[in-house]
């Protein structure tokens, strides 16, 4: 019994080891769209493009690995998110 209980226990931490804050999450969301929209996307695409993108980021980075990312400089950064950015690009399209 007490091995289940510290599966359940290790299931839930490990379900929020990779997740952003809100307020992280509803700032890329807020930071991409405006991009995508100056850039001459529909309000409807970007919408959902960046909320895609929102929720790949959020799947794999916790504030601090984000912060990370971005502190290792713009072109690792780039290397590093253009991957999720695709995925939800082709996703949408």
């Amino acid at each position: 019994m007490k091995k289940i209980i510290l599966i359940l226990i290790l299931i839930v931490f490990a379900g929020n080891a990779f997740a952003l804050s809100e307020k992280r999450r509803q700032y890329e969301r807020q930071t991409c769209y405006t991009a995508s929209v100056n850039e001459g996307e529909s309000k409807s695409f970007a919408k959902a493009y960046c909320n895609c993108v929102a929720k790949e980021f959020d799947g794999k980075y916790t504030d601090k690995q984000l912060d990370a990312l971005v502190d290792k400089g713009y072109d690792y950064m780039m290397n590093e998110i253009i991957p999720l950015a695709k995925k939800c690009y082709d996703k949408i399209s």
